[in-house]
């Protein structure tokens, strides 16, 4: 069974660049392999934020070449809110 947080983000991932979730391969680079560009990333970082709560600066987003690093950031940053509450 995978990760929620997993799916959600494959599925949020998937309707933005509009391929099919089965498709779309989360250790791909999404500039390379999807295109997308720095100003999608910023768009999308927005509906990380509304879907997850987890707000993301730009040098902050310069990590996210992945599906797979974007769901490493919200771990991190989940678990960080976590050990701050």
């Amino acid at each position: 069974m995978q990760d929620p947080i997993f799916v959600q983000l494959k599925a949020l991932i998937s309707a933005y660049i509009d391929v099919a979730e089965d498709e779309l391969d989360m250790n791909a680079d999404l500039d390379l392999v999807y295109d997308m560009d720095s100003t999608e990333m910023t768009e999308f970082a927005k509906e990380v934020e509304n879907k997850f709560g987890i707000p993301a600066l730009k040098s902050e987003r310069s990590s996210w070449e992945s599906g797979q690093a974007i769901y490493a950031f919200i771990l991190a940053r989940q678990a960080d809110n976590r050990v701050c509450a």
